[in-house]
C-alpha cells in the first residue's frame, strides 16, 4: 500500500529548477519590459510620421491608381465613345466628393498622369478631390461601391465609370444593360405587364444581378489585398523604428557604462531581435506574468 501511494505521488521538483525558472522569467519580464516601452515609442513615432505626412491617403491613392490603370477598357459598347481611366476616375471622384467636374477631372488627370503618387507636400496642401481616399479603407470602399451602384443605375450618365467597373462581365450583360436595361424596368413599373415584358424586367433583373456581384467581388478583391498590404507595411515599419530605438538605447546605455559591456555585434544582434519583438513584447509580458502567478 505505501508503495502504491509512493508512485501515484508526483515526484518533487528540485529547488534548483524553481529557482533558475524563476529567475530566467524575471530576467525575460525586465527584457520584454524594456521591448514594450520600445515598441510603444515606435509606435508613437510611425503614428506621428502618418500624420504629419498623410501616408494613407497616399497610399490608398496608389494602390486604387494602378488598379484602374491595370483595368483594360479596350472593350467598347456599341455607338458609344471608348471609355478612358482619367474619365472614369473623374466620374468616381464627382461621385464620392461631390467636387465639381473640373475639379474631378483634373485631380484624375494628375492622378494617372502620376500613376497614383502624391506629392511630398501633399499634407499641408491637401485637395478635396483626393478626400475619398483619406477615408479609412472600409469607408472608402463603402464609398467607391456607391458610386458604383450609381453608375449601375444610370450608365448612359456614367458611362465610363459604368464599363469600368464592368470589365470581367459577359459582354452581353454589359451592352444590353447599358442599352435598355433600367429603361425597361422604369417602363413597366405602372402597367400592367404582359408575359412577354414579366419575362424582359426578370432578365434584366438577373443581368443587373449579376453586373452588381462582379463589381462586389472586384471591389472586395481590391479591399483584402489593400488592407492587406497596409497592414504589412505597417509591421515592417514598426520592425525598423524598433531596431533604430532600440540600437540607439542600446548603444547610450554603453556610453553611460550602465550594466554589463557587451561588443558590437551583440549589439546589433540585440538591436534585430529587439525591432522584431518589440511590437508584441506587450502581450508577452502579460503571457509571462500570468504564467508566473500560476
Amino acid at each position: 500500500m505505501p508503495l502504491i501511494l509512493a508512485l501515484q505521488s508526483p515526484p518533487p521538483i528540485p529547488d534548483g529548477v524553481v529557482i533558475a525558472v524563476n529567475q530566467f522569467t524575471d530576467f525575460l519580464l525586465r527584457y520584454l519590459g524594456a521591448l514594450a516601452a520600445v515598441g510603444a515609442l515606435s509606435m508613437a513615432l510611425i503614428e506621428a510620421a502618418k500624420k504629419l505626412l498623410d501616408s494613407r491617403t497616399k497610399f490608398q491613392a496608389l494602390r486604387w491608381t494602378r488598379w484602374v490603370m491595370r483595368t483594360p477598357l479596350d472593350r467598347t459598347i456599341t455607338g458609344e465613345q471608348a471609355a478612358t481611366h482619367s474619365s472614369a476616375m473623374a466620374q468616381l471622384i464627382q461621385l464620392c466628393t461631390g467636387v465639381t467636374d473640373e475639379e474631378a477631372s483634373l485631380a484624375a488627370a494628375n492622378l494617372i498622369a502620376s500613376e497614383g503618387h502624391l506629392g511630398l507636400g501633399h499634407a499641408f496642401h491637401t485637395v478635396p478631390a483626393h478626400a475619398l481616399f483619406a477615408l479609412e479603407l472600409p469607408r472608402m470602399m463603402g464609398s467607391i461601391q456607391d458610386a458604383a451602384d450609381v453608375a449601375l443605375a444610370s450608365p448612359p450618365e456614367y458611362p465610363d465609370l459604368y464599363q469600368l467597373m464592368t470589365v470581367g462581365a459577359k459582354a452581353d450583360d454589359v451592352e444590353r444593360w447599358y442599352r435598355d436595361g433600367s429603361f425597361a424596368l422604369v417602363s413597366v413599373a405602372d402597367l400592367n405587364p404582359t408575359p412577354e415584358q414579366r419575362q424582359a424586367v426578370k432578365e434584366h433583373a438577373e443581368r443587373f444581378a449579376r453586373l452588381r456581384q462582379i463589381v462586389k467581388r472586384k471591389l472586395d478583391g481590391f479591399q483584402l489585398y489593400t488592407g492587406d498590404r497596409w497592414g504589412s507595411w505597417n509591421q515592417a515599419a514598426a520592425n525598423a523604428v524598433g531596431m533604430v530605438a532600440m540600437f540607439i538605447v542600446l548603444t547610450w546605455v554603453q556610453r553611460n557604462g550602465i550594466g554589463a559591456s557587451i561588443s558590437f555585434p551583440t549589439l546589433i544582434v540585440f538591436s534585430l531581435l529587439g525591432g522584431i519583438l518589440s511590437p508584441v513584447a506587450k502581450d508577452l509580458v502579460s503571457a509571462l506574468k500570468r504564467v508566473k502567478d500560476g
